[in-house]
């Protein structure tokens, strides 16, 4: 692949400059559709790739693939890494590495239903390491950028509205559910 980080800013530019014209164009859809494999594993499809979840044994899992939240926090730190190679790469600097170190504080007696505890995460925790030719104060700047561009930190931290249909029903009921 062409380009600084192996980010082919030229497709990025151009698709920028086509979006700045119609900002339509830069709105989609993501889906996928998951398949429950019996106990707690699953598999989701998104797009060609086979992502599948699991609990852990003590969870009455067999480990067969991360957690949901597991994959939750991979989404975290994956989203954050990619916006801070593009954001480099915009700055035309050259990264060697990135790294994230992601941990998260989950109380399992909301999953159980023990007492009245909210199921989730209570704390995400990055630490965040980029090697790169750049002076700290650089570095630093490209790790907000990343975090501030990334569609999955916006996502956590504002509490999208969740939309649950039964059956085969579209997800378009009119008023979001909470509790997701």
């Amino acid at each position: 692949m062409n380009g600084r980080n192996g980010v082919d800013m030229e497709r990025v530019k151009t698709l920028k400059a086509v979006m700045q014209e119609n900002p339509a164009a830069g709105r989609r859809t993501l889906s996928g559709i998951t398949s429950w494999n019996g106990g707690a594993h699953s598999t989701t499809i998104v797009r060609n790739f086979a992502v599948p979840a699991d609990e852990p044994a003590v969870l009455g899992g067999t480990g067969r693939g991360a957690s949901p939240t597991e994959l939750m926090l991979t989404a975290l730190s994956a989203c954050i890494t990619i916006g801070i190679a593009y954001s480099a790469a915009e700055d035309g600097i050259e990264v060697d590495s990135i790294e994230i170190d992601v941990a998260g504080d989950l109380d399992l007696r909301g999953f159980l239903n023990i007492g009245d505890l909210r199921p989730g995460l209570a704390e995400i925790r990055l630490a965040v390491r980029v090697d790169a030719d750049a002076p700290q104060e650089l570095i630093e700047e490209l790790v907000d950028r990343g975090y501030r561009r990334s569609p999955v930190a916006a996502s956590l931290e504002g509490r999208v509205p969740v939309r649950v249909c039964i059956g085969r029903e579209e997800a378009t009921l009119s008023e979001p559910r909470s509790g997701a």
